[in-house]
C-alpha cells in the first residue's frame, strides 16, 4: 500500500461573538493567550506528520493567500497574560459552554486538553459531550454555547468568501468587525496579487488582535491506496481516479 497526506482541514473552536461570556474581547484574548497548541494538536491528530501548527487562517498550500501577520498572538501559552486578562475582564468563574462531540476524536480529543490548560488559568469550563448531529444543530443557535468545536475544509474560493471569517455564518461565531468586513469587501473587488495579501493580511491581524476565534492548527487526512493504483489519480480536495488504472502483476 502506498500513503500519502491530503490537504489540510482547519480544526478551531469557534467563540459565540453574538451573546453570553465571549463577547468579552478580553475573556477572548485570556482564552488565546492560554492555550498550548502543541500538545492540542497532537491529541487530536496522533501523530506528528498529520498535523501542523501555523497562523494561517488560509494553509501554505494555498500560496497567494497564506499569511504570517499576527503570528505573535498565536500559540501564545502565556499563563501569566491570561490571568492578568482573566482578572482585567472581571471573570468570577462562570461556567464556559463548550460544545463538542466525541463522534469526532479531533473535536473531543482537543477540546479536552485546551480544557485543562484553560482551567489551569482560571477559567471554569463546562464541557458538553453531544451527538455530532445535535453538535451541528447546535451551531445555529447562539444561546445554547460559548465555545463549539469546528474545523475547515480545504477552500478552493475566494478568501472573502470563507465562512470562518463570514460575520453572518456561525462558522465565524458571528465574528463581525466594522474594518474587516470592509476589507472583505475590498478584497472581493481587488485583483492585484499584491493588493490582495496586504488585505488579507489585515484581516489575519484583526482575526488575531479580535479573537475571531482559536485556530488550534491544520489537521491531515490520511489517504491510502492499493500500490498497484498507477495514473494521476487524487484524494484531496475532490476524490476522483481518472486516467488511474490497476496494474496487472
Amino acid at each position: 500500500m502506498r500513503f500519502r497526506r491530503g490537504n489540510p482541514a482547519l480544526l478551531t473552536a469557534t467563540l459565540n461573538h453574538k451573546q453570553g461570556l465571549m463577547t468579552s474581547r478580553k475573556l477572548r484574548q485570556a482564552f488565546q493567550a492560554a492555550l498550548d497548541m502543541e500538545p492540542i494538536m497532537d491529541a487530536a491528530a496522533g501523530h506528528y506528520l498529520l498535523y501542523r501548527l501555523d497562523p494561517g487562517l488560509w494553509p501554505p498550500e494555498q500560496v497567494f493567500q497564506h499569511s504570517k501577520a499576527g503570528a505573535v498572538l498565536y500559540n501564545e501559552k502565556d499563563k501569566a497574560k491570561a490571568r492578568r486578562l482573566l482578572k482585567e475582564a472581571g471573570y468570577t468563574g462562570q461556567p464556559v459552554r463548550w460544545l463538542t462531540t466525541n463522534e469526532a476524536p479531533h473535536h473531543y480529543k482537543s477540546a479536552l486538553v485546551a480544557k485543562q490548560q484553560l482551567e489551569d488559568v482560571g477559567f471554569k469550563i463546562d464541557l458538553q459531550v453531544l451527538n455530532f448531529a445535535t453538535l451541528q444543530q447546535n451551531l445555529s443557535r447562539p444561546e445554547l454555547f460559548d465555545v463549539i468545536s469546528t474545523w475547515h475544509g480545504f477552500s478552493v474560493s475566494s478568501p472573502a468568501l470563507s465562512n470562518w471569517v463570514d460575520c453572518l455564518s456561525p462558522y465565524s461565531g458571528w465574528w463581525c468587525l466594522e474594518e474587516k468586513e470592509r476589507l472583505l469587501a475590498e478584497l472581493a473587488r481587488e485583483t492585484d496579487t499584491r493588493k490582495r495579501k496586504g488585505i488579507i493580511d489585515r484581516v489575519q491581524t484583526l482575526f488575531y488582535e479580535d479573537v475571531g476565534q482559536i485556530r488550534f492548527g491544520d489537521l491531515f487526512q490520511l489517504s491510502v491506496v492499493r500500490k498497484e493504483l498507477r495514473g494521476e489519480f487524487r484524494s484531496e480536495p475532490f476524490t476522483f481516479f481518472w486516467n488511474a488504472w490497476l496494474e496487472k502483476k
